[in-house]
């Protein structure tokens, strides 16, 4: 009689937890019907059937796979602010695998992953053997009748939907995985045929003339982590918004116009790939799949845009230092990443290279070019777990990165620096300032006539480490020494400025192609 309620017990539990990353600790079911009629239907099956033990065994390897789908969920939602897709997601596992590593090293990463396989190992094969060997006679048949026909019963007559405390968590986790597999795949249909189409030149493969942009340098900076967030909540928005009057400032007395707005990016926490791939292509590559078909066809980006109107093409790309395929597709004449940068500097946590120096490296390129260059930065100092935050150094100083060496070794332990979320609102808004505050300082001393610098977002911060989870809308500024390269982007919502104006809805990333054509292209002049 123990075994049977133990039983019931544990399948229940095991059931309703599937259901908190969904619902939450305090709107989660407590009775699974779904456990009820499992336990019900076993125990009245005699136990020497190997198709019990068959099925036993096999409600018990759903059951597991249910949790770690709600694992894989919890996870999803405290990174990217959204439910996990097994459509999707399976592909990002090996770059889990591989933050694991980077941040907590490799014998810690083998024993989580270990232990967390080993648990659901555990569960799978403990609650296989309980289900499989439930008593069959005596009291427990009483049970298990009253359990099968309370749960048929609450099933068939749809009363449980009534009942808050009475669910089915682990069948609607199943079919909402199902559902969300079916939209993504037809989704991504409609992708696929958006790839094939030709409805603008855009489209077309070989890429179109900017010839507004044909003598001016233009300068594409994605800066980690930089959200709205980061402008409206505490304790971020102080030494955000005190970095962006100073730059306001900075511009006015450099002579520099400056326009700024809002931009939703295509993903949430991470995977800043995506952003980059929108902003490039003009097509909204919201997913590991989108952004791979994007890769296999012959689509244009602003990369061959800017080559037809007589640019060298400059990817400056510290956090890539394994080879990037995806960099060759896209065509870039040249590729600095982290070998290339040539930094000999100390790695300062995550941030392997600081984003002066990246700045620096491309005031070199620059000037070893004599056609103008459309450049493409991907800035990280403002990554997670934003230490050390540094500040910057004199721009003279620089030379190899030796002059870094006064932050080696700090912010090291990344186990302890990820469990820390609070420790993480407080850094985040000073090392988001910095990495604004040299982007500033390079745009007051480089930038002129002859320079289209934007400056933008990636993706909002991380849920979990923000404590709530935003929209996906960042900032985007664009800066030149030309007031007339700036006047049409205030003609077309743009608020001058530092300070992106709410008035009007954000655009998408994938609309930033587009405009640029209509401001900069054939059309335009």
């Amino acid at each position: 009689m123990v075994r049977w309620w133990l039983t019931l017990l544990l399948v229940n539990a095991a059931l309703i937890a599937t259901a908190i990353p969904r619902l939450g600790s305090t709107a989660m079911p407590w009775l699974a019907l779904e456990g009820l009629i499992l336990v019900g239907v076993l125990s009245l099956w005699p136990r020497k059937r190997l198709a019990r033990r068959l099925v036993a065994y096999a409600s018990a390897t759903l059951i597991v796979l249910a949790l770690a789908c709600a694992l894989g969920d919890t996870i999803t939602q405290e990174i990217q602010g959204r439910p996990l897709n097994l459509y999707l997601d399976p592909s990002q596992v090996p770059i889990l695998l591989e933050l694991l590593r980077d941040n907590l090293g490799l014998p810690v990463s083998i024993a989580l992953v270990t232990a967390t396989l080993l648990a659901l190992l555990a569960i799978g094969l403990g609650l296989g053997h309980l289900l499989a060997s439930l008593p069959h006679h005596g009291a427990p048949r009483c049970c298990a009748w009253g359990t099968l026909v309370l749960g048929v019963g609450l099933a068939l007559l749809g009363l449980w939907r009534d009942m808050e405390p009475v669910g089915t968590p682990g069948i609607t986790l199943l079919t909402e995985q199902a559902t969300r597999a079916y939209e993504t795949r037809a989704s991504l249909r409609d992708f696929d045929a958006r790839l094939s189409t030709r409805e603008s030149p855009l489209d077309a493969p070989g890429g179109q003339p900017l010839p507004g942009l044909a003598k001016t340098d233009v300068i594409l900076a994605f800066v980690e982590s930089y959200g709205m967030a980061a402008l409206e909540r505490e304790p971020f928005a102080g030494p955000v918004n005190a970095r962006l009057d100073a730059m306001a400032e900075a511009f006015a007395q450099a002579g520099l116009s400056v326009a700024s707005g809002r931009v939703s990016s295509p993903t949430l926490g991470g995977q800043s790939r995506l952003a980059h791939a929108s902003v490039l292509s003009g097509l909204w590559v919201s997913s590991p799949l989108r952004y791979a078909r994007l890769l296999e066809s012959p689509r244009a980006t602003l990369i061959d845009d800017f080559e037809r109107t007589g640019h060298t093409s400059v990817a400056m790309m510290p956090a890539i230092y394994r080879d990037w395929p995806a960099g060759r597709r896209l065509g870039y004449d040249e590729i600095h990443d982290d070998a290339r940068l040539d930094y000999r500097g100390p790695r300062l946590g995550w941030v392997t290279i600081p984003d002066q120096f990246v700045w620096h490296r491309l005031r070199q390129v620059r000037r070893e070019h004599r056609n103008p260059l459309f450049a493409e930065l991907a800035l990280i100092s403002s990554h997670a777990p934003w230490v050390p935050v540094i500040e910057p150094l004199p721009w003279d100083a620089l030379d190899d990165g030796h002059a870094f060496t006064r932050w080696k070794g700090e912010g090291s332990d990344f186990l302890e620096l990820w469990g820390d979320n609070d420790g993480m609102r407080q850094r985040y808004g000073p090392a988001l300032a910095y990495s604004l505050a040299v982007a500033g300082e390079y745009a007051a001393r480089y930038v002129n006539d002859e320079t289209l610098m934007i400056l933008l977002g990636d993706h909002q911060a991380a849920p979990g480490m923000l404590g709530f989870t935003p929209d996906r809308e960042v900032p985007v500024h664009v800066i030149s020494g030309d007031p007339d390269l700036i006047a049409p982007l205030l003609e077309h919502g743009f608020q001058h400025g530092m300070q992106p104006s709410h008035d009007k809805p954000a655009r998408s990333m994938a609309e930033l192609r587009g405009l640029l054509h209509r401001l900069y292209g054939v059309e335009a002049n």
